[in-house]
């Protein structure tokens, strides 16, 4: 019993994206960038319409009706550290993914994303961890815990 948090350091090729067209970078993502609406859609929290977006969208290939029904509650943060030593900006996204079981969740959604995702060519993963998050104790006979650690 428990989650799991995954952590991943995406450091984004900032320099080479901005080289690209705003019509490529929607394309790519598979949002507008302007609204940050799905294709096709008018608002950033309306159902994505998955047909309406090039099969190696992010967007597409991340969504659940992609990958079997894969659920993760994900959230991603941007960073900027200032530039590497060869005057590249240094920044990027920090995503967090929590799920019950990475093997069901994160893996499969890793791995439609590896083989197929647009975006690759403008991300490079420089940092991954995975974390057990124990549930809470339900009572005072309960020990932190002890959903992992007790058969």
């Amino acid at each position: 019993k428990g989650s799991y948090l995954v952590a991943r350091r995406i450091r984004m090729h900032i320099e080479t994206w901005d080289r690209t067209s705003l019509q490529e970078q929607e394309d790519v993502i598979g949002r507008d960038k302007g609204e940050g609406a799905p294709a096709a859609k008018a608002r950033e929290h309306d159902a994505p319409f998955l047909k309406a977006m090039l099969p190696t969208a992010h967007v597409r290939l991340s969504h659940p009706d992609s990958n079997a029904g894969a659920r993760m509650l994900r959230r991603g943060y941007s960073f900027t550290d200032g530039t590497d030593g060869l005057g590249r900006l240094d920044a990027g996204l920090f995503f967090l993914a929590y799920q019950r079981d990475v093997r069901d969740a994160f893996i499969p959604v890793q791995r439609n994303l590896a083989r197929n995702d647009a975006l690759n060519e403008y991300i490079q993963h420089v940092g991954s961890a995975v974390f057990a998050v124990p549930p809470g104790v339900l009572d005072q006979d309960d020990w932190w815990g002890r959903g992992l650690f007790s058969s």
